[in-house]
């Protein structure tokens, strides 16, 4: 849990350092620099952790998510890579709702990649889904304990970094 905590408060800094940089390298250097920040032991829990809920999400046909047996928690469906991708994405999220921006921003692009790009399952989505809420919720909070409001050129940044959503 320290480790979890270190991340959280750490990203915030890394963030900041992340906004300096041109707009064209921003995107990947954003990315690169949070997920190196998150240890796999940490990318590791969130992922048991959303494994052994994943019973309470939806499935396919509405239907709730099968249990996880022993099996699925020694050998995941999805992998601490995929895990560490889907808390970037939850950091990016609660920074959009800190700022008053819209978090699906951020977490639409997430399924849409692992659902077109990658061939995620629905199971697969749903455990990226639960990581990513787990953790955009406790970076949020973070945050909002801070004190602090988002800076205006911080908004702008995220703004111009996050893609624009039809709606």
């Amino acid at each position: 849990m320290r480790v979890m905590f270190a991340v959280l408060v750490f990203s915030i800094s890394v963030l900041a350092l992340s906004f300096a940089l041109p707009r064209a390298a921003l995107a990947q250097n954003l990315d690169q620099k949070l997920a190196r920040n998150i240890s796999d032991e940490a990318a590791s829990a969130f992922l048991e952790n959303a494994l052994r809920s994943i019973h309470k999400a939806q499935c396919d046909d509405g239907q709730l998510c099968a249990a996880t047996t022993e099996t699925e928690l020694r050998s995941p469906p999805i992998s601490i890579i995929d895990a560490r991708a889907a808390m970037v994405f939850g950091i990016k999220s609660a920074l959009a709702e800190w700022c008053g921006l819209d978090h699906k921003r951020s977490f639409l692009p997430m399924i849409a990649f692992g659902k077109d790009k990658m061939r995620l399952d629905t199971r697969q989505l749903q455990l990226m889904s639960l990581i990513h809420g787990d953790f955009m919720g406790r970076q949020l909070a973070v945050y909002t304990q801070s004190g602090q409001q988002c800076p205006a050129h911080f908004k702008a940044q995220l703004d111009g970094h996050l893609p624009k959503i039809p709606g």
